[in-house]
């Protein structure tokens, strides 16, 4: 009879042991001890942009530390969206593909998006819109995330190509950039507000990422217009930032 109880119970644990190895995926899911209202960012912006953009952490890395940012990829490969915790791939052909654990990041910023302010928007342009949310800012020393979502009369947005070592600074690298031109599309439009004092450690100003609803176009905003649209804002605090 003991060596029965012993089977049993080594069974069971064998058996907990199986689940738990079987439920380990590539989906990006944060750790439970995460501080939820930091910013994280990979890279400082003015390093990244004189040609540093060979990958230094995995997606399945930066996924633990926010559900929702912008980036890109090893070799500037297009552009980064994360939204509602997917992390997508925006390449120069304009088709966004969910990114893979393994995929590699040169620069990103990324948090765990909480709304503080919610607003509804009639129509606006992009210069409009900035202007709203300048307004709307509490302080002029904080990290805003924004997200935007509604029904775009139309969006002008870009991708990269890739670029090959040696790498060519940022102003060189955009020269051969895609342009996209999207009419009529529901989107979703996400990323930062950084303030002036920041400038250089990352982009001051608003840097935003447009994916649409259908997955089938998006890219770094450069301009648009907008209607019914909902606007979001999480005022951030607290920054980490690493240095590759």
């Amino acid at each position: 009879m003991p060596f029965k109880s012993n089977a049993a119970i080594v069974v069971a644990v064998c058996f907990l042991i199986g689940l738990s190895v079987f439920s380990v995926t590539w989906q990006f899911k944060p750790e439970s001890t995460v501080d939820h209202d930091v910013l994280f960012q990979l890279a400082a912006f003015n390093t990244f942009s004189l040609g540093n953009y060979a990958g230094t952490m995995s997606y399945s890395n930066l996924s633990q530390k926010g559900d929702f940012g912008i980036g890109t990829f090893d070799g500037l490969d297009g552009e980064m969206i994360a939204l509602n915790g997917v992390f997508y791939q925006i390449p120069s052909d304009g088709a966004p593909k969910e990114a893979s654990a393994t995929q590699t990041a040169p620069y990103a910023t990324v948090t765990f998006f909480e709304v503080d302010q919610t607003f509804s928007v009639s129509s606006f342009n992009y210069t409009q819109l900035k202007a709203f949310l300048d307004e709307k800012s509490t302080s002029k020393d904080a990290i805003y995330a924004v997200k935007v979502t509604g029904f775009f009369d139309w969006a002008q947005t870009r991708s990269p190509q890739k670029q090959t070592a040696p790498y060519p600074n940022i102003t060189e690298a955009l020269k051969t950039q895609a342009v996209f031109s999207l009419s009529n599309v529901s989107a979703s439009a996400v990323g930062f507000w950084f303030p002036l004092s920041m400038d250089g450690v990352d982009y001051a100003g608003y840097h935003l990422h447009l994916i649409t609803d259908d997955r089938t176009a998006g890219g770094h905003l450069l301009d648009c217009i907008i209607r019914n649209a909902t606007v979001e804002i999480d005022q951030i605090n607290r920054y980490e930032l690493v240095l590759p």
